[in-house]
Protein backbone atom coordinates (compact mmCIF):
# COMPACT_ATOMS: atom_id res chain seq x y z
CA UNK A 1 0.00 0.00 0.00
CA UNK A 2 1.71 3.73 -0.71
CA UNK A 3 2.45 5.48 1.86
CA UNK A 4 -0.29 8.32 2.85
CA UNK A 5 2.16 11.09 3.19
CA UNK A 6 -1.29 13.76 3.67
CA UNK A 7 -2.47 11.45 6.44
CA UNK A 8 0.95 10.89 8.50
CA UNK A 9 1.78 14.55 7.93
CA UNK A 10 -1.27 14.96 10.28
CA UNK A 11 -0.76 12.67 12.65
CA UNK A 12 2.96 13.40 13.55
CA UNK A 13 3.62 13.45 16.98
CA UNK A 14 7.72 13.15 17.18
CA UNK A 15 8.64 9.82 16.26
CA UNK A 16 9.88 8.59 12.93
CA UNK A 17 9.88 4.67 12.79
CA UNK A 18 8.46 2.44 10.46
CA UNK A 19 5.23 4.22 9.70
CA UNK A 20 7.04 6.77 7.51
CA UNK A 21 7.96 6.98 3.89
CA UNK A 22 9.06 8.89 1.23
CA UNK A 23 7.89 7.98 -2.27
CA UNK A 24 8.96 10.27 -4.58
CA UNK A 25 9.61 9.83 -8.34
CA UNK A 26 13.10 10.79 -7.25
CA UNK A 27 13.52 8.74 -3.76
CA UNK A 28 12.19 6.09 -2.07
CA UNK A 29 12.89 5.41 1.63
CA UNK A 30 11.41 2.47 3.45
CA UNK A 31 11.92 1.66 7.31
CA UNK A 32 11.61 -2.19 8.31
CA UNK A 33 11.63 -4.20 11.56
CA UNK A 34 13.90 -7.38 11.18
CA UNK A 35 14.87 -9.77 13.47
CA UNK A 36 18.25 -11.07 14.45
CA UNK A 37 20.14 -7.43 14.36
CA UNK A 38 21.13 -5.18 17.78
CA UNK A 39 21.52 -2.08 15.85
CA UNK A 40 20.04 0.03 13.45
CA UNK A 41 21.11 -0.85 9.62
CA UNK A 42 20.61 0.71 5.98
CA UNK A 43 20.76 -0.91 2.31
CA UNK A 44 21.36 2.33 -0.10
CA UNK A 45 21.23 3.21 -3.90
CA UNK A 46 20.77 6.59 -5.34
CA UNK A 47 17.17 6.65 -5.47
CA UNK A 48 16.47 3.78 -2.61
CA UNK A 49 16.71 3.54 0.90
CA UNK A 50 16.27 0.85 3.10
CA UNK A 51 17.00 1.40 6.88
CA UNK A 52 15.73 -1.75 9.25
CA UNK A 53 15.15 -1.38 12.85
CA UNK A 54 15.79 -3.94 15.31
CA UNK A 55 12.48 -5.85 15.81
CA UNK A 56 12.20 -5.27 19.93
CA UNK A 57 13.55 -1.52 20.01
CA UNK A 58 10.49 1.32 21.36
CA UNK A 59 10.98 3.54 18.57
CA UNK A 60 9.89 6.07 21.04
CA UNK A 61 12.44 6.21 23.13
CA UNK A 62 14.68 9.07 23.06
CA UNK A 63 17.84 7.00 22.66
CA UNK A 64 16.88 4.93 19.96
CA UNK A 65 15.19 7.88 18.34
CA UNK A 66 18.00 10.02 18.16
CA UNK A 67 19.90 7.00 16.76
CA UNK A 68 17.27 7.22 14.16
CA UNK A 69 17.89 11.12 13.75
CA UNK A 70 21.85 10.38 13.42
CA UNK A 71 21.39 7.88 10.66
CA UNK A 72 18.49 9.39 8.85
CA UNK A 73 20.94 12.71 8.87
CA UNK A 74 23.66 11.05 7.26
CA UNK A 75 21.97 8.76 4.49
CA UNK A 76 19.52 11.96 3.41
CA UNK A 77 22.34 13.97 2.80
CA UNK A 78 24.14 11.45 0.39
CA UNK A 79 21.05 10.69 -1.13
CA UNK A 80 20.23 14.43 -1.59
CA UNK A 81 23.92 15.19 -2.76
CA UNK A 82 23.40 12.47 -5.51
CA UNK A 83 20.30 13.16 -6.58
CA UNK A 84 21.14 17.29 -6.89
CA UNK A 85 24.65 16.23 -8.48
CA UNK A 86 23.16 14.44 -11.24
CA UNK A 87 20.55 16.92 -11.83
CA UNK A 88 22.26 19.59 -11.71
CA UNK A 89 24.81 18.33 -14.26
CA UNK A 90 22.12 17.73 -16.70
CA UNK A 91 20.67 21.01 -16.79
CA UNK A 92 23.75 22.58 -16.27
CA UNK A 93 25.39 21.18 -19.40
CA UNK A 94 22.26 22.51 -21.43
CA UNK A 95 22.45 25.55 -20.55
CA UNK A 96 26.16 26.13 -21.10
CA UNK A 97 27.50 26.03 -17.64
CA UNK A 98 29.95 23.48 -17.19
CA UNK A 99 31.28 22.25 -13.71
CA UNK A 100 29.25 23.85 -11.39
CA UNK A 101 29.90 22.51 -7.89
CA UNK A 102 26.84 20.98 -5.61
CA UNK A 103 26.65 20.26 -2.27
CA UNK A 104 23.61 19.87 0.00
CA UNK A 105 22.81 21.27 3.48
CA UNK A 106 20.95 21.40 6.69
CA UNK A 107 20.22 24.67 7.43
CA UNK A 108 18.89 28.38 7.25
CA UNK A 109 15.13 29.26 6.07
CA UNK A 110 16.06 29.09 1.92
CA UNK A 111 15.96 25.88 -0.60
CA UNK A 112 18.81 26.56 -2.73
CA UNK A 113 21.65 28.84 -2.69
CA UNK A 114 24.12 30.25 -5.54
CA UNK A 115 27.61 31.49 -5.09
CA UNK A 116 28.00 32.42 -8.70
CA UNK A 117 31.22 34.07 -7.79
CA UNK A 118 32.14 30.23 -6.76
CA UNK A 119 30.76 29.00 -9.80
CA UNK A 120 28.65 26.81 -6.67
CA UNK A 121 25.23 25.88 -5.96
CA UNK A 122 23.85 24.58 -2.51
CA UNK A 123 20.63 22.69 -1.77
CA UNK A 124 18.35 22.16 1.58
CA UNK A 125 18.65 18.29 1.28
CA UNK A 126 15.40 17.56 3.43
CA UNK A 127 13.47 18.82 -0.43
CA UNK A 128 13.92 15.24 -2.03
CA UNK A 129 11.53 13.66 0.97
CA UNK A 130 8.94 15.37 -0.58
CA UNK A 131 9.30 17.31 -3.69
CA UNK A 132 8.81 15.56 -7.30
CA UNK A 133 11.39 15.84 -9.95
CA UNK A 134 9.83 19.00 -11.76
CA UNK A 135 9.91 21.16 -8.27
CA UNK A 136 13.21 19.74 -8.12
CA UNK A 137 14.63 20.97 -11.52
CA UNK A 138 13.08 24.51 -11.00
CA UNK A 139 14.60 24.62 -7.89
CA UNK A 140 17.87 23.67 -9.40
CA UNK A 141 16.90 25.94 -12.46
CA UNK A 142 15.98 29.05 -10.20
CA UNK A 143 19.92 28.69 -8.94
CA UNK A 144 21.32 28.36 -11.96
CA UNK A 145 19.66 31.32 -13.72
CA UNK A 146 21.56 33.38 -10.61
CA UNK A 147 24.70 32.70 -12.50
CA UNK A 148 23.61 34.80 -15.39
CA UNK A 149 21.07 37.44 -13.74
CA UNK A 150 21.86 38.62 -9.90
CA UNK A 151 18.66 39.31 -7.74
CA UNK A 152 14.96 38.69 -8.41
CA UNK A 153 13.95 41.29 -10.82
CA UNK A 154 11.61 40.75 -14.08
CA UNK A 155 14.43 40.08 -15.95
CA UNK A 156 15.93 37.01 -13.47
CA UNK A 157 12.45 35.63 -14.27
CA UNK A 158 12.68 35.68 -17.49
CA UNK A 159 14.92 33.98 -17.50
CA UNK A 160 14.49 31.36 -15.21
CA UNK A 161 11.25 30.97 -17.29
CA UNK A 162 13.72 30.50 -20.58
CA UNK A 163 15.57 27.80 -18.54
CA UNK A 164 12.76 25.73 -17.18
CA UNK A 165 10.55 26.07 -20.51
CA UNK A 166 13.64 24.39 -22.07
CA UNK A 167 14.05 21.26 -19.82
CA UNK A 168 9.90 20.30 -20.17
CA UNK A 169 9.40 22.30 -23.53
CA UNK A 170 6.61 24.67 -22.48
CA UNK A 171 5.62 27.17 -24.68
CA UNK A 172 5.21 30.78 -23.39
CA UNK A 173 5.22 29.56 -19.70
CA UNK A 174 5.23 31.84 -16.62
CA UNK A 175 6.71 30.98 -13.48
CA UNK A 176 3.41 30.93 -11.81
CA UNK A 177 1.39 28.73 -14.33
CA UNK A 178 4.86 26.37 -14.52
CA UNK A 179 5.05 25.31 -11.30
CA UNK A 180 1.66 25.61 -10.04
CA UNK A 181 1.13 22.87 -7.44
CA UNK A 182 -2.10 20.64 -6.72
CA UNK A 183 -3.68 21.28 -3.40
CA UNK A 184 -2.14 17.48 -2.80
CA UNK A 185 1.24 18.78 -3.31
CA UNK A 186 1.52 21.64 -1.60
CA UNK A 187 0.05 19.42 1.41
CA UNK A 188 2.71 16.83 1.02
CA UNK A 189 5.57 19.50 0.77
CA UNK A 190 4.72 20.03 4.68
CA UNK A 191 6.99 16.80 5.38
CA UNK A 192 10.50 18.33 4.68
CA UNK A 193 9.42 21.39 6.91
CA UNK A 194 8.56 18.60 10.16
CA UNK A 195 11.81 16.75 8.87
CA UNK A 196 13.92 19.76 9.43
CA UNK A 197 12.75 20.50 13.07
CA UNK A 198 13.07 16.55 14.04
CA UNK A 199 16.48 16.09 12.32
CA UNK A 200 17.71 19.17 14.78
CA UNK A 201 19.04 18.27 18.24
CA UNK A 202 17.16 20.44 19.76
CA UNK A 203 14.17 20.28 18.15
CA UNK A 204 13.87 16.38 18.77
CA UNK A 205 14.49 17.18 22.42
CA UNK A 206 11.95 20.00 22.69
CA UNK A 207 9.84 17.19 20.73
CA UNK A 208 10.17 15.19 24.31
CA UNK A 209 10.09 18.01 26.76
CA UNK A 210 7.06 19.12 25.17
CA UNK A 211 5.59 15.69 26.36
CA UNK A 212 4.13 15.51 22.60
CA UNK A 213 5.52 12.13 22.22
CA UNK A 214 4.15 11.26 25.72
CA UNK A 215 0.90 11.87 24.90
CA UNK A 216 0.92 11.52 21.02
CA UNK A 217 -0.30 14.65 20.25
CA UNK A 218 0.00 16.21 16.21
CA UNK A 219 2.05 18.91 16.02
CA UNK A 220 -0.03 20.28 13.04
CA UNK A 221 -3.75 20.40 12.24
CA UNK A 222 -5.47 21.11 8.93
CA UNK A 223 -7.81 24.12 7.73
CA UNK A 224 -10.05 23.62 4.89
CA UNK A 225 -11.22 26.74 2.72
CA UNK A 226 -13.90 26.34 0.28
CA UNK A 227 -15.06 28.43 -2.02
CA UNK A 228 -19.02 29.36 -2.77
CA UNK A 229 -19.31 26.19 -4.58
CA UNK A 230 -17.78 24.18 -1.16
CA UNK A 231 -14.66 23.07 -3.13
CA UNK A 232 -11.46 23.26 -1.47
CA UNK A 233 -9.24 25.74 -2.66
CA UNK A 234 -6.89 26.01 0.11
CA UNK A 235 -5.62 24.04 2.92
CA UNK A 236 -3.20 25.92 5.67
CA UNK A 237 -1.33 23.70 7.93
CA UNK A 238 -1.32 25.36 11.56
CA UNK A 239 1.93 24.71 13.91
CA UNK A 240 0.63 23.84 17.16
CA UNK A 241 2.58 23.65 20.72
CA UNK A 242 6.00 25.39 21.57
CA UNK A 243 7.61 23.84 18.51
CA UNK A 244 5.49 27.18 17.07
CA UNK A 245 9.35 29.04 16.78
CA UNK A 246 11.48 26.27 16.01
CA UNK A 247 9.46 24.96 12.56
CA UNK A 248 8.55 28.32 11.81
CA UNK A 249 11.78 29.21 11.55
CA UNK A 250 12.37 27.08 8.59
CA UNK A 251 9.54 27.86 6.44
Amino acid sequence: MAFDSEKWVSTFYGVIDERFAVETDLFNLHIYRKQGIMKLQAERSVGKLDIFIPNDWDMEEYGNQNKMRKLMLTEVEWQALNIYQQRTNQIASRIGLPDVKVSVVNRGKANGWCYYNKNHVAFQMWTICSYQSRHVDHLISHELAHFYVYGHSEKFWRKLDEIYALLYHLDGCKKDAMLKMSIEEEINNILYHLLRCWSKPSGLKEMYNSNHIKDKEPFIEATYIKNKEGKVVIRRYWYKSLLNAQISQFR
